[in-house]
Order: structure tokens, then sequence, then C-alpha cells
């Protein structure tokens, strides 16, 4: 059942209070941590950036939501949507040492790309494959993380 509202964008403004909560969040976890350098990172120099990237995206959606003055259709909230991600969250929480970057990359990668109505099974694992090897691009030949390529549940 969809209804219509003509209003300011509260769901732009939600988003955006949304993501300062989370930054604020993983901004204040990461101050425990060394923070070292761009060029020697500590662990806490990436989630910190992160945060703070996270933040000011948050600060530009709420003052575009404030900004607005839209129609609005809403629908009902996709709980399976909403369950995918919360699951594909506590799997990488849970298991990245065990599996590796690669695969909880694309195992959380594909699980949330169900949780859009949009994606079919193979947009799914392209893009899970997809992000699989930007990730391993990224943290693994750039950065160097020390997040095991492939971990101890593929050794032989």
């Amino acid at each position: 059942m969809h209804s219509s509202t003509h209003t300011k964008s509260q769901r732009d403004i939600i988003a955006g209070g949304i993501f300062l909560a989370i930054a604020a969040t993983f901004g204040f976890i990461s101050l425990g941590y060394e923070m070292g350098t761009p060029l020697r990172m500590g662990p806490g120099f990436i989630p910190l950036t992160l945060a703070i990237i996270l933040a000011i995206l948050g600060v530009v959606i709420i003052v575009s939501g404030i900004r607005k003055n839209e129609t609005v259709e809403t629908s009902p909230v996709s709980w399976t949507g909403s369950a995918l991600v919360v699951a594909s969250l506590v799997i990488f929480g849970v298991f990245a040492r065990q599996l590796g970057l690669v695969p909880i990359v694309f195992l959380c990668t594909a699980l949330t790309a169900f949780a859009s109505r949009n994606n079919t099974l193979l947009s799914a694992l392209t893009i899970a494959a997809a992000m699989s090897i930007l990730c391993y691009l990224i943290f693994k030949i750039g950065l160097g993380i020390t997040l095991p390529t492939f971990g101890p549940l593929f050794a032989l």
C-alpha cells in the first residue's frame, strides 16, 4: 500500500542522522587506536578517515533533505532486505579471519546485493566478484592489511 505526502525529505534527514551516528561511533572507537601517518597507517587511521567522510556525507544529506520540498511515495519496509544487510554485517564480524578477505567480501556483498529486489542472481554474483577484486587490490596490494586473502577454512 503506497501513500503520498508533501514534505521536507524526512528520509534524507533520517538517513543523514543515521550516517552521523555511525560516524560518531566509529570515530570515537577509532580514537582508542594508534593513528600513524598517511604513509605508515596505524590501526585507527582508516576507521577515523572513513568516519570523517561518512560524517561529511551525513551532513550533506541532512542539508539536502532540509532544502528539499518534495512529494514522497512511501512503501512498506523490506524486512527481508534489512535482514540480509544485518546478516552480512554479523557474518563479516564473526567470520572475516576464518574465511579471509576475498571470500568474506564476496559472501557479504552477494548477501547485500540480494537485499535489492532489482538484482538477479547473476548481477549479485557479478557485483560480489567485482567488489572482491577491488578490495583485494586496495586493501591487500595497496595498503597491505594483515587479513589473509584466503583464511584457514580454505587451507588443505
